[in-house]
C-alpha cells in the first residue's frame, strides 16, 4: 500500500509537513498554492514510498509551483541519477521565480504548463510511489 508524500509549502509545514495520500489532498494543496501569498507559491514534495539515503535525506525532490492567477505552474523533478528535470518544450519566459517558504527558486528558461497538467503530474508522482510523472515529457533544467 502506498503511503503518499509529504509536502512543505508554508512555514508551519517545516516541522509538520502536509500528508498527501489521496487525490483530494493533492487538489487541496494545489488549490492552496493558487490562493497563497506570493511568498508561498511553491511546494516541495518528498515521496514516503522511496528510499532515503543513510543520512536520512531523500533521494529525490519534486517541486511544484503555481503562477500568479493560478492558470499555470512549474514542475521540477530531481534525483541523483537523473539530475534536475523540468517540463520539455519551449521556454515560456527567460526566467521564472517561485517562492518556497519565502525563499526564491529561480528557473532559467522554464516551460510553465497549464494548471490541469500540474495537478495531473502531482497526482501521478504521489500515487505512483514517487516516480517521475509520465503525463508530460521532461528535459534537463538549464543552469
Amino acid at each position: 500500500m502506498l503511503r503518499g508524500a509529504q509536502a512543505v509549502f508554508l512555514e508551519e509545514h517545516r516541522n509538520a509537513p502536509v500528508l498527501l495520500d489521496s487525490e483530494h489532498a493533492i487538489d487541496a494543496m494545489v488549490d492552496a498554492l493558487i490562493v497563497a501569498d506570493p511568498l508561498h507559491n511553491a511546494a516541495q514534495l518528498v515521496s514516503l514510498d522511496r528510499q532515503m539515503f543513510s543520512s536520512d535525506m531523500p533521494d529525490h525532490i519534486f517541486l511544484v509551483g503555481v503562477s500568479a492567477g493560478g492558470q499555470s505552474g512549474i514542475l521540477s523533478y530531481s534525483t541523483g541519477e537523473e539530475g534536475a528535470l523540468i517540463p520539455a518544450g519551449e521556454a515560456t519566459a527567460p526566467l521564472a521565480i517561485y517562492m518556497l517558504n519565502t525563499h526564491p527558486r529561480e528557473f532559467l528558461e522554464p516551460t510553465e504548463v497549464p494548471i490541469d497538467l500540474v495537478r495531473q503530474a502531482v497526482k501521478e508522482f504521489v500515487l505512483s510511489g514517487g516516480r517521475r510523472p509520465t503525463c508530460l515529457e521532461w528535459r534537463e533544467e538549464p543552469y
